[in-house]
């Protein structure tokens, strides 16, 4: 029996994009923080499912070819209105990052970026149904944002 292989190449959606943003502002250690911006727009419910692919991949390249100490998810050029598949970029990052920690060690930081066009989807996919209090990892300020992931990120690689 011969057998074969077929060429393939990874499926990126045409309705999404994305940028590697790495900080060069050092304060006050040597932490660096990985900005992953995505543009565009995600289908509404199972239709994003291979957008959600598309951005789990990136998230995980760029912690093979940047390897940071914190990561910002930078959503706001993103219209984002709902679909649970984008839930899995979190899975994939706890397994990626946090694999094998002990329930002392922090979880891998990771913040979330947006805007009008994607807060209220993503807002409503991660507060808990029983939560009233605000996700304390969602900014709309960019500074904001990496001024938080910098403290988390040197408690993390402290901790």
């Amino acid at each position: 029996m011969d057998y074969k292989s077929t060429e393939k190449n990874l499926n990126r959606p045409n309705n999404i994009s994305s940028k590697f943003f790495l900080s060069e502002t050092k304060i006050p250690e040597e932490v660096d923080v990985l900005t992953v911006s995505f543009f565009g727009n995600y289908p509404q419910g199972s239709s994003g499912s291979d957008t959600a692919k598309y951005i789990s991949k990136q998230i995980i390249s760029g912690f093979i070819n940047f390897d940071p100490d914190a990561i910002i998810l930078d959503f706001r050029a993103l219209t984002y209105n709902w679909g649970n598949s984008l839930l899995r970029i979190f899975q994939d990052i706890s397994q990626f990052k946090d694999c094998g920690n002990t329930e002392e060690e922090p979880n891998f930081p990771v913040l979330i970026l947006v805007s009008e066009k994607s807060k209220a989807g993503i807002t409503s996919l991660l507060t808990p149904s029983n939560s009233e209090k605000p996700l304390e990892f969602i900014f709309e300020d960019e500074n904001l944002a990496l001024k938080e992931a910098f403290k988390k990120g040197k408690y993390w690689l402290d901790n």
